[in-house]
Parts: structure tokens; C-alpha cells; sequence
């Protein structure tokens, strides 16, 4: 794929929406998966390239949104079995959900997780965490990332509801949390990835206690 740069981030609604970017992670989970998605996380990132065409988007979810959707898969809250991995505390309102990922080619996402470093780095959350299939998982070690795995993802944790998903658990699912700053650090020393963001979109949702923003270039 040809670089199209500067990209461009976009927050959009999710949950039940209807929008471009809901239309391409729904129709996109439908082809790879043949899941049928009743609803997206509730705020979603695009990224469109210079054309204005969407290249990649995902879904996200802060602690003040209520419980994140992976903690399904987990016997405790999130915080504390990161906090257990890692040896060190690890507050709830400084960690981000990430999910409904799409993307054109593996150019894009790999950009697109980029972006997703850069933009959260930048509103000064400390991790992200994720339900990656190999596939995405195989982003991430391109990218030379190396996130912690917390557990599996069983469909059997979401019982009925796991039916939207289709094939989906058949493409190993791992729970998994990403350290952002040393995300950042990583991809300035092995990429040029962090330079095709000229500016950074606002934190489209309200800000609780813990969870700081302060607007600015990227």
C-alpha cells in the first residue's frame, strides 16, 4: 500500500449507530467472520488518508463508560489482574479499552495502531487493553510491540450473545494490555509511523477524575 499522508483521526458515536464507521468495522467482522454485530463500542476512531478514504477504525471504551466488554472474559477487574502481571498498581481510570478493529490491509493497521498510541499517549491514559486474534497479534510484533497476555477469550463467558461473533473464537482470541508510553517510545525508535499525524482530534467523551487531557499537536 502507498502511504496517502497526512491521515486524518475522527471520533464518531457507537453502540447502536449507524455511520461510516460503524458500517465498515460491522460489514468488515461480517466477511472475516460472518459475525453479526448487534452494537460497536461506544466511541469510534476512523482514520482517513489524504483522499478523505477510511482506512482503518476501531472501537473504545474508558472506565467511566462502565465495565469494559473483555471483562467478561476475566475472574477479576482488569486493573487487578494487570496489577498482578506486572507486579505494580495499575489505576482503573488510567486504562483503555480497544476493540471492533478493522482495517483495509496490514499497512493501515499497523498505522492505525500507531495512531491509537499516539491519540491516547496524548490524553494521557497509561494503557490500552484488547481482545487480539493472531492476526492482530502478528500487528503487534511487526510493530515490535510486545503486549501482556492476561488470558484466553472464551466464547463460553459470553453465553448467548457469543452467537453475533461467528467464526470468530476459532481465531484465538487472547486478552491482552499494551504499556502506551513505552508503545510510543518503541515505534519513535523503529518507525516513521508516529510522524503521519500532523494534528490530533479532541477527547470526544467527558473526562472523570484521573483521566487529564490537554489539547495539542501531535
Amino acid at each position: 500500500m502507498r502511504i496517502m499522508s497526512p491521515y486524518t483521526l475522527k471520533w464518531l458515536h457507537g453502540g447502536y449507530e449507524q455511520n461510516d464507521i460503524s458500517t465498515s468495522i460491522r460489514e468488515s467482522y461480517h466477511q472475516i467472520y460472518n459475525a453479526s454485530l448487534s452494537r460497536c463500542m461506544p466511541w469510534l476512531l476512523g482514520m482517513y488518508d489524504a483522499r478523505g478514504e477510511l482506512r482503518a477504525a476501531c472501537g473504545v471504551q474508558t472506565a467511566s463508560q462502565g465495565a469494559f466488554y473483555l471483562e467478561q472474559y476475566l475472574d477479576a477487574p482488569v486493573e487487578t489482574m494487570l496489577s498482578a502481571r506486572i507486579n505494580l498498581p495499575v489505576s482503573r481510570e488510567k486504562i483503555v479499552e480497544i476493540g471492533n478493529f478493522t482495517a483495509h490491509d496490514g499497512a493501515s493497521a499497523r498505522v492505525m495502531y500507531a495512531a491509537i498510541c499516539l491519540l491516547l499517549n496524548q490524553y494521557h491514559y497509561s494503557w490500552i487493553v484488547f481482545t487480539g486474534t493472531r492476526k492482530i497479534r502478528n500487528i503487534f510484533h511487526r510493530l515490535h510491540l510486545q503486549p501482556i497476555l492476561l488470558t484466553p477469550a472464551s466464547a463460553a463467558r459470553l453465553g448467548d450473545t457469543a452467537q453475533e461473533w461467528g467464526e470468530y473464537y476459532q481465531h484465538d482470541p487472547q486478552v491482552m494490555a499494551g504499556e502506551l508510553t513505552n508503545g510510543k517510545n518503541t515505534l519513535r525508535q523503529t518507525s516513521m509511523l508516529l510522524n503521519l499525524f500532523t494534528t490530533l482530534p479532541d477527547v470526544p467523551w467527558i473526562t472523570t477524575v484521573g483521566e487529564s487531557y490537554v489539547s495539542g499537536q501531535a
